[in-house]
């Protein structure tokens, strides 16, 4: 056997423990498998991710280690890359979605062949990267970009609506000055002036959704109180409804940029919200936290109802759209909300799980943010 010089061998040596340091120091999460799924080598990141010593790894199939399946993945909504490349030998990406409880993480996959001297693949390296951040972000301006050309047509549609709603309830006004109260046509006439007053409502609900960038904003809340209120409003209609209030209020809260009123009616949106998803009863928790890095209050309302469908999840924001029945509601709850918290440069968001997801933790939570005000500024 020709011996090989022991310079050589420590240089090798180096040269792997250089590369395996590189290797290493991806924050990508990298995996190699062979043809048959078994996986050959990973990366510290991808080793973090599962959570599992790397002996555990090493050698397992992928398809039953990442998913607890006996045969190579079949999952329509979850398209395999390492399949597509096994059967193009060619490059393949895919996003992927992953649900951790109540909170969905996005990965970008991306798949590359390793062919022999005869271009067969024998090996696949994939590498997943993390990009939740920036696809909620980018999910976030989608949404803001929607929401504003909306709050632009209902405005239109508000003020062309002003008018005549005004005329139909000045006449209606006339004409029960010129009949009989208790008559019949007086009471037609009531009917009249009370649906008219409906369209005045709703009327001015779009208008508050629209004007959600109003030049100065100089009230203060305290959020502890004024969720109190409206907790002490609703309390027998929770009874009533057989669902449970759990409060979680932090104590000493500073308070909150926010027209007290407004953010009641925020408040009281959520609630009613909560309790129509909860046919039947449940349990309803209400809770209150100070955000210190970013010097924010953080309001939550956790529901243990039916959740919201995945094909409603980014329309729930929209003026008028609705899961109830007609003549249960109008739909504008959600969006007037959204409009009154981002008057006050807030943010809504939510997350939720729907019984086929997750039957054990189904439900919904919204999470209102405001931000706090200065000290120095003084409460209204």
């Amino acid at each position: 056997m020709e011996h090989i010089p022991e310079i050589n061998i420590e240089e090798l040596l180096e040269t792997h423990r250089f590369l395996q340091a590189t290797f290493n120091g991806i924050r990508d999460q990298i995996m190699v498998v062979d043809s048959d799924y078994r996986i050959k080598e990973v990366n510290e990141s991808f080793v973090k991710r599962l959570g599992k010593p790397r002996h555990e790894i090493v050698g397992k199939y992928c398809y039953r280690l990442l998913h607890d399946m006996d045969k190579p993945c079949d999952m329509p909504n979850h398209p395999c890359p390492v399949q597509e490349t096994l059967k193009t030998g060619k490059f393949c990406e895919v996003l992927h979605t992953h649900l951790e409880g109540r909170e969905a993480s996005y990965y970008r996959v991306t798949t590359y062949p390793v062919l022999d001297d005869q271009g067969a693949v024998t090996h696949v390296i994939e590498i997943a990267r993390d990009i939740t951040r920036r696809k909620k972000a980018e999910d976030q301006v989608y949404s803001m970009q929607r929401l504003a050309s909306l709050g632009e047509l209902a405005a239109g549609v508000a003020h062309e609506l002003n008018n005549p709603v005004g005329i139909i309830l000045g006449f209606a006004n006339l004409l029960m000055g010129k009949t009989e109260p208790g008559s019949k046509e007086y009471e037609m006439v009531k009917i009249i002036e009370r649906q008219g007053l409906n369209c005045k409502r709703i009327v001015e609900s779009l208008l508050s959704f629209a004007s959600r960038y109003p030049e100065k904003i100089e009230y203060s809340a305290d959020v502890n109180v004024n969720l109190e209120r409206m907790i002490f409003i609703v309390e027998n209609i929770l009874v009533s409804k057989k669902i449970s209030l759990e409060r979680n209020l932090a104590e000493d809260l500073p308070k909150v940029r926010g027209d007290p009123g407004h953010l009641q009616q925020v408040f009281m949106n959520l609630i009613t919200n909560a309790v129509a998803a909860m046919e039947g009863g449940g349990v309803l928790t209400i809770s209150t936290r100070l955000n210190e890095p970013d010097d924010r209050v953080k309001i939550l309302f956790s529901d243990t109802g039916h959740g919201i469908k995945k094909e409603h999840r980014d329309r729930i924001f929209d003026p008028f759209f609705t899961t109830r029945e007609v003549g249960e509601g109008s739909g504008l709850g959600l969006s007037v909300s959204y409009g009154i918290v981002t008057r006050y440069g807030g943010t809504i968001t939510f997350e939720t799980l729907v019984e086929e997801e997750d039957r054990e933790r189904k439900g919904t939570t919204f999470t209102v943010s405001l931000p706090v005000v200065p000290s120095e500024s003084k409460p209204r």
